[in-house]
């Protein structure tokens, strides 16, 4: 049995209580942005995470890293957690750092356990794909439990990632554009909703979850049309909302009150 929690789903940008794309599968966080960590704390669930997986340092999937670093530094407990993501990710937070506060940047830094994935890296029941984006991203599968959950963080459809999530019970996959802008999507490294169905039935996923909607530029009224487009390919198709909680087990995903 494996717990998922859509803390956030946004696209690009928060919109009302909803922030960007931060995924909590059991006790590993897919993505980051700045809202996960305080939203985490809220909510008793801070000390669980004993892994963060980052799909690229873009800042709507990364910055809450930067926050907790920060938080564990004056904390003063000697915690330090795990960061997963592509190359160049451990460069892009001491950069930071550096400039925020040059005389302690390698002390904050020093709370985080970096490792960077190259595509086809594969770490115990974790592995690593090449996604399609305007920076170095990559897309994450893991298999645990009798569960696969396969995340495309932001990408445009490739061939490696069908070949990688095959047969997977759940796809988290980004539909940054709207159905009609596929060509567009491709342009800019993302994907449409139909675009995240057809891979969907390509990998034969048992279900698909769409995220990174741009709520903040067309409203929430556009879940209607993602959903009806993309139930046209792939039955089953939802958009979760900011907090629900799913139980995968058996191949069967069941929403947990």
């Amino acid at each position: 049995m494996v717990e998922i929690v859509f803390l956030g789903t946004a696209g690009s940008t928060f919109f009302g209580d909803n922030f960007t794309p931060s995924i909590l599968v059991d006790n590993i966080l897919l993505d980051c942005p700045s809202p996960c960590p305080y939203t985490l704390s809220r909510l008793g669930w801070l000390d669980k995470i004993q892994l963060i997986l980052l799909t690229h340092v873009h800042p709507d999937h990364s910055l809450g890293v930067l926050e907790l670093l920060w938080h564990l530094w004056i904390e003063g407990k000697g915690r330090r957690i795990q960061i997963i993501g592509p190359t160049g990710t451990q460069k892009f937070f001491e950069n930071l750092l550096r400039e925020i506060h040059p005389s302690k940047y390698q002390d904050i830094l020093s709370h985080g356990v970096f490792f960077e994935a190259e595509p086809s890296t594969k770490i115990g029941n974790i592995s690593f794909y090449r996604a399609k984006h305007t920076v170095k991203a990559l897309a994450v599968r893991l298999d645990f439990r009798g569960a696969s959950v396969c995340y495309t963080g932001d990408t445009s459809p490739t061939r490696e990632l069908e070949e990688g999530f095959r047969d997977c019970d759940l796809l988290i996959h980004e539909a940054t554009y709207p159905p009609g802008m596929e060509e567009e999507a491709e342009k800019d490294g993302h994907s449409t909703p139909i675009q995240a169905a057809n891979t969907a039935r390509k990998v034969n996923a048992k279900y698909l979850a769409l995220i990174h909607l741009p709520y903040a530029r067309l409203g929430p009224q556009i879940e209607e049309t993602y959903l009806s487009s993309a139930k046209k390919i792939f039955s089953n198709t939802f958009i979760p909302k900011p907090m629900d909680k799913f139980i995968l087990e058996g191949g069967n995903l069941g929403y947990k009150s």
